[in-house]
């Protein structure tokens, strides 16, 4: 390597380390690179396209509880495009993949109002969190487009900042960094195995000559066993030897070398980092129907509820105005009510007793499940045998189910209206 008179090592390319280990061994460990590990792609994957799958956007209190804030300014910006061409699920996908790596980033677009009207997504290695000495915090932007960098400096309020496990209390720890070693480990592993079915006669054996070989002699040879022998296409082919030649193994196989129980175990490795169930990375080896369900559940409450909440909050505090925040008339939810209730048959079951139990009515079921409303699925829904519902939806709790009077023949009760004589 060449090391110029600033002190910077450089790598082959010229462009420094960051650069060349993205291609060039495990070097210095990037998100890039990190994402070239099977199992890592997968659970930043499924984090992130998860959570921007699920239903986000701005409530508006009422005196019944709370409903969705259609027609608020922020309505459009962050459930439909919050910057142009950009859609509401794709921005928040490439959000949540950066934050699994430590931090995630977007720019905050204001009017003359103090209204957001765009979000930008910021690539996370452009941006450089500066503390002054007066203890104010700034955002510095470094955007390489044409022949000059160009750089912005951003206030707090300007930028919606992910970020995960913290030290300094500002700025989230790089995983990728962090865990070099771990992701060092499985990048060589999937290195490994790619070099051994790609040169597998050449690489781990030798061919015994009895005397010595000219350099011709020697080339014409190797070329030859390349030719026949090396390559995914030739394994297992039949190797003709002459002139008292002895062909040694000398190498491992991968079962040998332990390469597949290396990379089962890292790819546990990989869900320990991020938070992710192994079987959502289609590492079975452990799972069963009855532990799947549990983990579908852990995998909501433990991974995913926490970087919700935390995108809720930020959009509270960064696109709120005051007095907004201070009525708590207007705030963020994320609907991850859908992830929690299993397959089909759970839901029903689950749904079946909240009906039953009267905290849904036939409506609020049938908004779960994307129906459309009924005019008579409003009134609660009470069981049989428990106690009566009157027309207006009141409730006698003091006359049992099984003592109300009987309807008549032509279907008229106590409650029916009579004509006035």
């Amino acid at each position: 390597m060449e090391q110029r008179a600033t002190g910077g090592i450089v790598g082959p390319s010229g462009w420094g380390n960051n650069y060349d280990s993205i291609f060039l061994g495990s070097g210095v460990i990037t998100r890039q690179k990190a994402l070239q590990v099977p199992s890592v792609f997968a659970a930043v994957d499924v984090v992130s396209r998860t959570l921007a799958s699920l239903p986000f956007k701005p409530m508006r209190s009422t005196d019944n509880g709370a409903d969705p804030a259609k027609g608020h300014p922020l309505w459009s910006l962050e459930t439909i495009e919050p910057s142009p061409m950009v859609t509401a699920f794709n921005f928040r996908r490439d959000m949540f993949a950066d934050a699994c790596f430590g931090n995630a980033y977007a720019k905050i677009s204001f009017k003359g109002n103090g209204r957001a009207f765009k979000l930008e997504r910021l690539v996370p290695e452009d941006v450089t969190m500066y503390d002054a000495v007066d203890g104010s915090l700034y955002y510095i932007v470094t955007r390489r487009s044409g022949k000059a960098p160009n750089t912005e400096i951003l206030f707090p309020y300007e930028v919606i900042h992910l970020r995960g496990m913290t030290i300094d209390g500002w700025q989230g720890i790089d995983v990728a960094k962090a865990f070099d070693a771990s992701l060092a480990m499985s990048i060589e592993a999937t290195r490994y195995g790619h070099n051994f079915f790609s040169n597998n006669a050449a690489v781990d054996s030798v061919i015994e000559y009895p005397g010595p070989l000219s350099p011709a002699q020697r080339e014409l040879m190797e070329s030859k066993i390349r030719q026949k022998h090396v390559g995914i296409n030739n394994i297992g082919g039949t190797m003709l030897l002459d002139a008292g030649s002895k062909f040694n193994k000398i190498g491992l196989n991968p079962q040998e070398a332990m390469l597949n129980d290396t990379r089962m175990f890292q790819a546990y490795e990989s869900c320990r980092i991020f938070g992710v169930p192994a079987h959502m990375v289609n590492v079975l080896d452990r799972s069963t129907f009855n532990n799947i369900e549990m983990m579908d559940n852990g995998f909501v409450k433990y991974c995913l509820t926490p970087w919700a909440q935390q995108w809720e909050a930020e959009h509270d505090v960064k696109l709120l105005t005051n007095d907004e925040k201070m009525s708590g008339s207007v705030f963020h939810r994320f609907d991850l009510s859908n992830l929690m209730r299993g397959d089909m048959k759970s839901r029903g079951e689950y749904e079946d007793k909240m009906l039953k139990n009267m905290v849904y009515t036939i409506n609020d079921v049938r908004v779960l499940n994307d129906l459309n409303k009924v005019e008579w699925g409003n009134l609660p829904y009470a069981q049989a045998g428990v106690t009566p519902v009157n027309e207006d939806g009141s409730i006698d709790i003091n006359t049992p189910a099984d003592t109300a009077p009987p309807s008549s023949a032509n279907g008229a009760t106590d409650n029916t209206p009579q004509p006035q004589q």
